[in-house]
């Protein structure tokens, strides 16, 4: 069975095309500031990383209560995956449309590099005799 994933496409000033899922972002939630700097969004990726060590410097120096500082600092962080998680893509397409980038259209496909294939190629839509 093929797992089919919408996708918002736009288009950069310079003709670039990019797909953004629509939904929950995996990457964001397990990689967090990693995904924020992949996706050049460097505030949000600085400020998670910057949130991170804080939280491991207070886990560091805690020296009382050891567990509950602990639970505390992991329901944190938690937290911020669970935003980077479901708002991760919505962050991204506000970024994109900074840059200049336009929405153009919502595409159905398997991933989102075929979505920019076949939004380049309008003429080979997917399921569409001729395509593979």
């Amino acid at each position: 069975m093929i797992i089919m994933n919408q996708f918002k496409m736009y288009i950069g000033p310079g003709g670039d095309v990019k797909a953004v899922k629509c939904g929950w972002n995996w990457a964001g939630f397990f990689f967090t500031y990693f995904w924020a700097g992949i996706s050049k969004l460097w505030s949000l990726g600085v400020f998670s990383f910057m949130l991170h060590l804080v939280l491991i410097v207070v886990l560091l120096f805690a020296e009382n209560n050891i567990e509950q500082v602990f639970h505390l600092t992991a329901a944190i962080w938690m937290v911020v995956k669970f935003v980077f998680g479901f708002k991760g893509n919505e962050l991204f397409e506000k970024s994109l449309c900074d840059l200049g980038y336009e929405f153009k259209e919502t595409m159905t496909c398997v991933n989102a590099e075929y979505a920019v294939y076949y939004f380049k190629n309008k003429t080979l839509q997917p399921g569409s005799a001729g395509s593979s």
